[in-house]
């Protein structure tokens, strides 16, 4: 029971995590970058500038439509 409780407190505890609206994302929605790799969060450059980010939820391959 105790580790139940444990596992279901930790669920809830990063579901929570997401949808915030970060342009990294999130634990349960990353996005990606072009290559399909995932990304949970953009680093500074040796300039501490962030620049423009090229990871974004189209570039994920579940959040990809097929054309027919």
């Amino acid at each position: 029971m105790k580790k139940l409780l444990i596992a279901m407190g930790a669920v809830a505890l990063l579901a929570g995590c997401a949808g915030r609206g970060e342009p990294e994302g999130s634990f349960l929605d990353p996005v990606c970058m072009p290559d399909g790799s995932v990304v949970f969060r953009q680093l500074p450059n040796d300039k501490d500038e962030f620049g423009q980010p090229r990871a974004s939820k189209a570039n994920c391959s579940w959040n990809q439509t097929t054309k027919k």
